[in-house]
């Protein structure tokens, strides 16, 4: 705390040294601009441009020259904790709240911060870059593209050159499972080699990967492990441009309290150790709230709404009942974007939407897919899976 001190102080004294704009310079006989911008510190450049002078051996004696003021300070907007901070004594150096500093980074225990940690200033952290969800995306999981998974379908299992024709129908962005809790799993990460193909493949053709994984929660420190794996991968010094957790999985933890505990504390702590955009892919609150409230009751939105950046609704319209008035994609789709938000209490909040399944609709449903999605302000959509929509539906879909 002490070194942020003494660079604050230092920033006012020397803007205190600066001569102020508003005294001006007389130029008297025999001066150049350079020998006048030397003696006040700034560059003839900078002098030039703030008198309007295009040509700086153009100055007369008598000349009142206004002087460019100091360059505004840059604005901190993090601070990294040093040993025997306390969150108390570093909101009260940064002129915030305790309650302020705790919220903007996700902090249930004030008392458990730790050196090293880096803190976002509430009012200055800069947003979080989630541009890889204001594009239009495909999904693939392991059962798409990993030889261990293969079977059950008479569809052939991607490669990376499936890249190129995801590219050549507008896809930008390539949602790729990379991690998965099961016992056929061949390590921490799915594949590393098969992911690392997909990730170059798609950069090179100008888009965007976001890795994804299902946390079972049944062991939160595994979940993470396969969380900070995917967000640190490197394949040819490149990483994915994105980490998205798909909170769905019930079966692991069936208590429902012990399960929303556990899906906050991870992704508290993931949030914590994680500077850049999280995406939470979650469950339609049309589902939880009107066709199944039995399913995941009491899901944990206001808890977790600070823990992520954009969020995912898996508006799967084909799963709803003619009968339900919800297999209409359009009035599917706006009741999910408009409950998140509702839910979150953040009416802007970033929605990207997942519509599908794939494959199973007509070309007028999904217009009215793009529809729902631009008059609700979503920052994107996406259609899950890749390996089973038709070529025909990424035209319709890039209209977004």
């Amino acid at each position: 705390m002490r070194a942020l001190v003494r660079l604050l102080t230092m920033v006012v004294v020397i803007g205190a040294l600066q001569v102020p704009a508003s005294a001006g310079y007389t130029v008297r006989t025999g001066e150049t601009l350079g020998r006048i911008a030397a003696e006040l510190g700034v560059s003839t450049a900078e002098l030039a441009k703030a008198n309007g002078i295009a040509d700086p051996d153009l100055i007369l004696a008598g000349q009142v020259l206004d002087v460019p003021g100091p360059a505004p300070a840059p604005e901190i907007s993090s601070y990294t904790v040093q040993p025997g901070d306390t969150l108390g004594r570093i909101a009260g150096e940064l002129g915030v709240s305790l309650a302020e500093l705790a919220k903007t980074n996700a902090i249930v225990d004030p008392n458990r911060i730790q050196a090293g940690q880096v803190l976002d200033i509430p009012g200055r952290a800069p947003a979080r870059d989630i541009s890889a969800y204001r594009q239009l995306g495909t999904w693939v999981d392991v059962y798409d593209y990993d030889p261990a998974f293969a079977g059950g379908s008479d569809v052939a299992q991607l490669s990376p050159s499936s890249v190129d024709a995801m590219a050549a129908a507008g896809i930008r962005t390539l949602y790729l499972q990379a991690s998965i809790d099961s016992p056929r799993a061949t390590g921490t990460l799915e594949a590393p080699s098969l992911l690392g193909a997909f990730l170059n493949r798609a950069h090179s053709r100008g888009m965007k990967v976001v890795a994804w994984y299902l946390p079972t929660f049944t062991d939160i420190n595994a979940d993470l492990q396969r969380l900070r794996a995917m967000r640190d991968f490197r394949s040819a010094g490149q990483g994915f441009d994105g980490l998205a957790v798909d909170i769905e999985w019930t079966n692991g933890v069936t208590d429902t309290a012990r399960r929303n505990a556990a899906l906050i504390e991870m992704s508290r702590r993931l949030r914590a150790e994680t500077g850049t955009a999280i995406a939470a892919i979650v469950l339609p609150p049309v589902l939880l709230e009107v066709v199944n409230p039995q399913y995941w009751p009491q899901f944990p939105w206001r808890q977790l709404a600070s823990y992520y950046d954009v969020w995912l609704p898996m508006a799967y319209w084909t799963d709803r009942t003619v009968a339900s008035g919800y297999r209409d994609p359009q009035r599917y789709t706006s009741e999910n974007i408009a409950r998140i938000r509702a839910n979150l209490d953040q009416p802007k909040a970033a929605v990207h939407v997942i519509g599908g399944i794939g494959g199973s609709s007509t070309a007028e449903q999904y217009r009215r897919f793009v529809t729902a999605a631009r008059q609700g302000g979503a920052v994107g959509i996406s259609l899950y899976d890749y390996r089973i929509t038709e070529p025909s539906v990424w035209p319709i879909l890039a209209a977004k």
